[in-house]
C-alpha cells in the first residue's frame, strides 16, 4: 500500500467514525438543555469542537471544520465572559440548536481526495536515476579543471569533468549527480550573459549546485541564488574551503531522517500526520498521553515536537513549559498544531516556549516543509554549539562526551572499539614558514580528508590545536590500523600552495583498541591513545602505532 492509499484508508476510517463523534457532541448539547450549564461540561464540549475543527478539515470536510471552529470560538467567548465568572448562563443554551446542526454540514461529504496527493508534491518534479558520478564539474580552463579534479579525487570524490555547459546539460538528461560544481564565467567572457535561461535543466531536481566565478559582485551572486546555489566561490579559489563546503553539502544530503514526536489526543488525526511525515522520509512517533513526555524524551529525544494546544487535562502551553524546565531540551523545537484561530491565544501560547504555530487544517506540503526547516535549523544551531568552526568536527568536550557514550554502547553490544589520536607533524614550522592562514587550511584539510576516508559511523573530533581524535565503533585493531594508515598516506600526498610555493605535510597517529571485557574508562583510553601517538612521534613521525589491547588497559 503506497502513501496515498494509506492516507485514503485513514480518511475512510475517520468518515466511518464521524457519526459517533457528532453523536457525542449532540449528547453534550442535550445536557446543556436538561441541566444548568456547568463550566467543566462546557470545557469538555469545547475540547470536542476543537478536535472536530482540526480533524474534519484535514479529512476534507472543510465546511464542517469551519462551523466547528466558529462554535468553539463562541463557546470560548461564553467561558471568558463576565457571566461565566459566576457560572455559565443562558448564552450556553443558545448553542444547542447550532450544535445539533453540525451533522447537516457533515452530509456534504469530503472534497475528492482532499489534501491527499503528497506523493507528487513531496518529491522532486524530476526523479533522479541511480548516480554513477557524485560530482560533475563544469570548468573551461584546462589547468584549473585538472587541479580541481585531482583535489576531488584525493578526497575520495568520484568526479566527471565537462568543458561546455551544453555537454553537461545533455548528459544531465540521462542521469544526474549529487553535486553540480559550475564555473559559468568560463563559458562566455561576456559578463552580461544571462545564464538563468541556460540552467533551467537542473531546476526542481535533487542535485545541489555550487558556483565558481571570476565575478564576486552582488548581481552575480543574486543570479546564482536564483538558480538555487548552495554556495558561491570567487576566483582565485581557496580549494580546501571549496572541498570542505562540498563535503558539508554531501553530508547534509545524507543526514539522518528527521525524528518527530507527535503529541495529540486525536488518535486518527495523529496517525494521519504520522503517515504524512513517514511518507516524506521522516521518523514519526505518536504520544497520546502527554504526562509521559519526559520519559519518552529521555529514551529517544526527537528533533522536533508537534503538539496540540488543547488536550484533556493538560494544555499545550503548560506541557511546553515543563519541557523547557529541563536544560537539555531548552532548544528542542516545539511546534503547536492546533485548530485555535484566535491570534491573541496563539501569541500567548508562543510566549510559553513554542517556536511556531500551525493552524489545522494544514496541507501536507506545508506540514512537511515546516518540520524539515525547523529540524534543519535546529541541527545547524546544535552544530554551532558542539562543533569546531574551522573543521566542523566535535570540540574537545563534545568528543570526550561522545567517547563515553560510544564506550558504554560498545560494552552493551559486546563490540570492539578503537580510539586514535593524531597530530600534524612539525605544524609550528608550517605556521612559521607559510603563515597561520595556511596553517588553518592544513588543519581543515585533515578534517575533510577524515570525513572522506573514514566510515560515517566513526566519530571525529578536534582535540585541540593540530591534534585530532577518532572513535571507531565496532572496529577491530587490525581494521583500524589499515584504515588510518591509508588516511596517513593520502594526507601526505595532498599539495598545498601559497605564493607560488608548494608543500605537503605529514601526520602521526596512535591507536588504542579495547575489547568489551576490559575494565577501562574513556579517560584511560584517551591516555593510551596519546601514549601510542607519542611513540609514533619518537620513532620518526609520519607513521601509525597500534597499542596492544592489553597494554591499553594497563
Amino acid at each position: 500500500m503506497n502513501l496515498n492509499e494509506q492516507l485514503q484508508a485513514i480518511q475512510d476510517e475517520y468518515l466511518k467514525k464521524l457519526p459517533g463523534i457528532l453523536d457525542q457532541i449532540s449528547v453534550l448539547a442535550r445536557e446543556l438543555q436538561q441541566t444548568a450549564p456547568n463550566r467543566d461540561r462546557l470545557i469538555t464540549l469545547g475540547q470536542e469542537l476543537h478536535k472536530l475543527a482540526g480533524s474534519a478539515g484535514t479529512f476534507g470536510l472543510t465546511v464542517l471544520s469551519e462551523r466547528a471552529a466558529e462554535l468553539n470560538q463562541n463557546l470560548d467567548s461564553i467561558l471568558s465572559s463576565k457571566a461565566a465568572e459566576g457560572g455559565p448562563g443562558n448564552e450556553a443554551l443558545q448553542l444547542k440548536d447550532a450544535l445539533d446542526s453540525l451533522s447537516l454540514f457533515a452530509k456534504t461529504g469530503p472534497s475528492p481526495n482532499a489534501n491527499l496527493p503528497l506523493g507528487a508534491g513531496a518529491t522532486p518534479a524530476t526523479i533522479n536515476k541511480l548516480l554513477l558520478d557524485q560530482i560533475w564539474l563544469l570548468e573551461g580552463e584546462p589547468q584549473l579543471g585538472a587541479t580541481l579534479m585531482a583535489h576531488l579525487e584525493s578526497f575520495n570524490f568520484s568526479a566527471r569533468l565537462f568543458t561546455r555547459l551544453s555537454e553537461l546539460a545533455s548528459a544531465f538528461a540521462e542521469e544526474q549527480p549529487q553535486i553540480l560544481l559550475l564555473d559559468l564565467s568560463s563559458e562566455d567572457e561576456n559578463p552580461s550573459t544571462d545564464y538563468v535561461s541556460q540552467c533551467q535543466f537542473f531546476q526542481n531536481t535533487s542535485s545541489r549546485v555550487i558556483f565558481i566565478s571570476s565575478k564576486g559582485d552582488f548581481a552575480a551572486r543574486l543570479e546564482a541564488a536564483s538558480l538555487g546555489a548552495q554556495a558561491y566561490f570567487v576566483k582565485p579559489l581557496d580549494v580546501p574551503k571549496l572541498i570542505n563546503r562540498i563535503e558539508q553539502v554531501v553530508a547534509n544530503m545524507h543526514a539522518p531522517a528527521e525524528k518527530v514526536l507527535i503529541i495529540d489526543d486525536d488518535e486518527m488525526l495523529a496517525q494521519y500526520y504520522q503517515q504524512v511525515l513517514i511518507g516524506a522520509g521522516m521518523q514519526a512517533e505518536i504520544l497520546a498521553r502527554p504526562e509521559k513526555v519526559i520519559s519518552v524524551l529521555e529514551s529517544n529525544t526527537p528533533d522536533v515536537i508537534l503538539m496540540d494546544l488543547q488536550m484533556p487535562g493538560i494544555s499545550g502551553q503548560n506541557l511546553a513549559a515543563v519541557i523547557r524546565q529541563y536544560a537539555r531540551w531548552v532548544g528542542l523545537p516545539i511546534v503547536y498544531l492546533s485548530a485555535e484561530h484566535d491570534p491573541h491565544l496563539q501569541l500567548l501560547a508562543l510566549k510559553q516556549g513554542a517556536d511556531d504555530f500551525l493552524v489545522k487544517p494544514i496541507t501536507n506540503e506545508h506540514l512537511v516543509t515546516v518540520v524539515k526547516s525547523k529540524v534543519a535549523r535546529s541541527r545547524q544551531l546544535i552544530d554551532l554549539m558542539t562543533k569546531d568552526s574551522l573543521t566542523s568536527l566535535l570540540k574537545h568536550a563534545a568528543i570526550k562526551d561522545a567517547l563515553r557514550r560510544e564506550l558504554g554502547l560498545a560494552r552493551r553490544k559486546k563490540e570492539e572499539l578503537c580510539v586514535a589520536m593524531m597530530d600534524i607533524d612539525h605544524f609550528k614550522q608550517v605556521n612559521d614558514q607559510f603563515g597561520h592562514a595556511m596553517g588553518d587550511e592544513v588543519i581543515a584539510s585533515v578534517a575533510t580528508l577524515l570525513r572522506m576516508r573514514l566510515r560515517r559511523t566513526d566519530v571525529l573530533g578536534r582535540y585541540g590545536g593540530e591534534e585530532f581524535v577518532v572513535i571507531m565503533c565496532n572496529c577491530g585493531s587490525n581494521e583500524a590500523f589499515k584504515v588510518l594508515d591509508d588516511f596517513r598516506q593520502r594526507f601526505q600526498e595532498l599539495k598545498f600552495s601559497v605564493e607560488g610555493k608548494v608543500f605537503s605535510a605529514t601526520i602521526s597517529i596512535g591507536i588504542a583498541p579495547i575489547k568489551p571485557t576490559m575494565e577501562i574508562d574513556a579517560d584511560m583510553l584517551l591516555v593510551a591513545a596519546d601514549k601510542a601517538l607519542y611513540q609514533a612521534k619518537s620513532q620518526g613521525r609520519n607513521r601509525v602505532i597500534l597499542q596492544k589491547a592489553e597494554t591499553a588497559a594497563n
